[in-house]
């Protein structure tokens, strides 16, 4: 009898491979649906069906017919958000199934190259800093991973394999870094569960994850018909395709972004491109504006003779988050490496966004999220003082020397300044400018930033010339 009712209950908890009746991999038990929130759900079926479906926080019963091409789309309504458990009943005039154990909580996208992808427990003699402490004190039922296989596709995909996860000492190692301290901070200071859903893939470029109608605003890139697998994560659109193109419309708050590496030499790009791809989520999407916040990239020492690149292209991302709305950008200037492109401190970036986030998002709006940005400058006898925005707390370089700033006149040739702290912002000089112009801080490919907030949170490298063709 025992036997009997455990293959009964079984079959009606478990979505068969022989069943008609078919989700997406997205919708699996232990998953987060967004909160309040009319969020999408859609699958598969057999034609002309009646379907019916039952959400346990309501009792509510959605229907809907299954199309001549067996998919179907129906939007349910989420409650506030709360540490009770759900079930989803789907019902079909042949088949009932149910997705068990799942959460209501807030939901967001964590999408980018290797950066993004480096899991707590680091790459091959790679470490992630703090990951064997972290990892074994990680159990918490209320944060949730859904990882998504690495797909790539000339094709849009209906489906991308992956699985719904909890935080725990078996997971987490095999999870995101940035992501995971993201999330962390995110469900304790807000006390409600979150669900994280991971896409990424070392070494690609941002118009990989662009949809085919994105890609249109770039006619200079060509997306082929037919390709092989040596280049796939490279060419546009087809990381969109093979994994984004199968969660379009999951409900979820935002997105976080660690990505620039792979298009360093084309940064001049970078902006338009940036711009053009999140809008075109937010439509395909269809759940309204979403922020995506994103990390500036570390510094780095390339291993050509560009001394540069890196510095252009923090410059750009720094100019995504000045003037691109539902933006935010985490400054990692403190944690770069200089022979290795994969910073060790994840802990700073993930926990840099969640700042973001909670002070954008979640009400925190006291909460001092934002790193000192460069604002201006002010020439006098042949001294240069460089004046910043929220820096309302001041600045601090704790206690150590402030290095990094070099000042240049006319001539445009920049010598090491002196520089000294006072409560506006750094005063600098330099026994070889007699009449500055200009000043450049951290402004090479890899170098230590020196200059922090208050808050902790260190300054962008910037520069206030645009002498490009000086290198």
């Amino acid at each position: 009898m025992k036997r009997t009712v455990f293959l009964l209950t079984f079959f009606f908890f478990t979505f068969s491979a022989f069943a008609q009746l078919r989700l997406p991999s997205i919708f699996r038990n232990n998953m987060v649906l967004q909160q309040q929130s009319d969020v999408a759900i859609w699958g598969k079926g057999t034609p002309d069906q009646q379907l019916s479906i039952t959400t346990s926080w309501d009792n509510k019963r959605y229907k809907t017919r299954i199309k001549n091409d067996s998919t179907w789309f129906i939007h349910v309504h989420t409650p506030k958000a709360s540490y009770q458990n759900y079930t989803i009943v789907f019902k079909s005039d042949k088949e009932q199934q149910m997705l068990q154990n799942i959460l209501i909580g807030e939901v967001w996208l964590c999408c980018g190259q290797s950066n993004m992808r480096m899991s707590l427990k680091g790459y091959v003699n790679q470490p992630t800093n703090g990951s064997q402490e972290e990892i074994v004190n990680s159990s918490n039922n209320f944060l949730r991973f859904y990882t998504q296989k690495q797909v790539s596709s000339i094709q849009q995909k209906y489906d991308c394999p992956g699985s719904w996860t909890i935080s725990s000492p078996n997971t987490t190692g095999d999870f995101s870094a940035t992501a995971y301290y993201f999330g962390k901070l995110i469900q304790k200071t807000i006390d409600v569960p979150v669900g994280l859903i991971h896409s990424s893939w070392g070494g690609s470029t941002i118009e990989a994850w662009m949809s085919p109608d994105a890609m249109k605003s770039f006619p200079e890139f060509k997306i082929p018909v037919y390709t092989d697998d040596r280049i796939l994560w490279k060419t546009p659109s087809v990381l969109y395709n093979g994994m984004l193109n199968a969660i379009k419309g999951y409900g979820m708050r935002g997105v976080i972004w660690y990505q620039g590496e792979a298009n360093i030499n084309a940064y001049q790009l970078y902006a338009s491109q940036f711009s053009i791809m999140h809008k075109d989520m937010i439509q395909k999407w269809g759940i309204g504006e979403f922020p995506v916040y994103f990390c500036q990239l570390a510094p780095y020492k390339y291993e050509d003779d560009s001394k540069y690149k890196n510095a252009f292209m923090r410059e750009v991302q720094q100019r995504i988050a000045q003037t691109q709305s539902n933006t935010g950008m985490a400054v990692l200037m403190d944690v770069g490496d200089e022979n290795c492109i994969h910073p060790a401190n994840k802990k700073q970036a993930g926990e840099r966004l969640a700042y973001i986030a909670l002070g954008k998002n979640y009400g925190f709006d006291k909460l001092s999220y934002q790193s000192p940005e460069f604002k201006s400058i002010e020439i006098k006898d042949n001294q240069l003082t460089v004046r910043f925005n929220y820096a309302s707390d001041g600045l601090t370089s704790y206690g150590n020397p402030l290095t990094g700033f070099e000042i240049a006149g006319v001539d445009k040739v920049f010598y090491p300044a002196e520089s000294t702290l006072i409560r506006v912002g750094v005063v600098l000089s330099s026994k070889n400018v007699s009449a500055p112009v200009a000043v450049r801080y951290a402004f090479k490919d890899y170098i230590k930033g020196s200059l922090f907030g208050v808050n902790g949170l260190p300054v962008s490298s910037f520069r206030s010339d645009n002498w490009d063709d000086i290198k």
